[in-house]
């Protein structure tokens, strides 16, 4: 018989403070220099993921399929924004537009065959499978996108002199950039193969972890990991590809001439 944990208090929850302590003992002991931040994101954890408990009461509570495609819009906009924000190395034309319309069309085909055809939610717009599912889906993508655009600007700005001999010589500009491209995807995917190559043998995943400290049966909580990093990997393979299919475009005039201007640092 499995048996579960039982529920955390918010005593134990101040108890477990007691780590973030050791934690900077060391960091004064050995003058790293991080007690402030460190401080500030432990008070900001508690107070972010507090909130965000009764906000998600509030939204798991919901029975509408036009709130759960609101709420996961707004998530992507969100986003979106926050993936514009971050491109510091250069500002690329229409990026805002390029990730929203590629995190919207992986969302609808990586979250339609989880809700659909795996886990057969019934209504599909169920709250609780739509939005920690949609959420993953989403953080993935942003993430994967952001490391995937930066690698391919660096090549792009270490290739110059190579693609515009490649265009000079006729070939089109999806062809001078692919180099640049298949590195970039692969500096994007190396991360989450390595965590596929490795799990369960390295390291047990946060979501298999919580699910068996929460008493599901192992063999279950195995199932729905396996079906997370199939989910993670085609997220950032969809995604990456997407955007990179949009975003090289922009480095591009009409005349198919590289925009050099836009590979110099701001």
């Amino acid at each position: 018989m499995i048996q579960p944990f039982y529920d955390i208090t918010w005593t134990d929850v101040f108890v477990s403070l007691v780590l973030v302590v050791i934690s900077l003992g060391l960091i004064r002991w050995w003058k790293i220099g991080l007690e402030k931040i460190l401080l500030l994101g432990t008070v900001r954890t508690f107070i972010q993921l507090t909130l965000m408990g009764y906000v998600l009461t509030f939204f798991f509570q919901q029975e509408s399929w036009i709130f759960m495609v609101t709420l996961i819009s707004i998530m992507i906009l969100i986003a979106s924004f926050e993936g514009t924000r971050r491109q510091k190395v250069t500002k690329i034309p229409h990026y805002f537009l390029i990730l929203t319309g590629t995190m919207f069309g992986t969302v609808v085909i990586v979250l339609g065959t989880i809700i659909k055809f795996i886990l057969g939610v019934q209504p599909w717009y169920y709250p609780y499978a739509m939005i920690p599912i949609g959420g993953m889906i989403i953080g993935n993508a942003l993430n994967s996108t952001t490391l995937a655009v930066n690698r391919f600007i660096g090549e792009l700005t270490h290739r110059q002199d190579e693609i515009e001999l490649m265009l000079s010589l006729g070939a089109p500009s999806r062809e001078a950039v692919q180099d640049s491209i298949r590195d970039a995807v692969q500096a994007a995917l190396i991360p989450t193969i390595n965590s596929m190559m490795t799990v369960g043998l390295v390291f047990l995943p946060g979501v298999m972890s919580g699910q068996i400290l929460s008493g599901v049966d192992p063999l279950i909580a195995v199932r729905y990991q396996i079906m997370i990093m199939y989910m993670w990997v085609t997220t950032t393979a969809l995604a990456n590809i997407t955007a990179l299919a949009f975003v090289y475009r922009q480095f591009f005039t009409s005349q198919v001439q590289l925009k050099r201007e836009l590979l110099k640092k701001r």
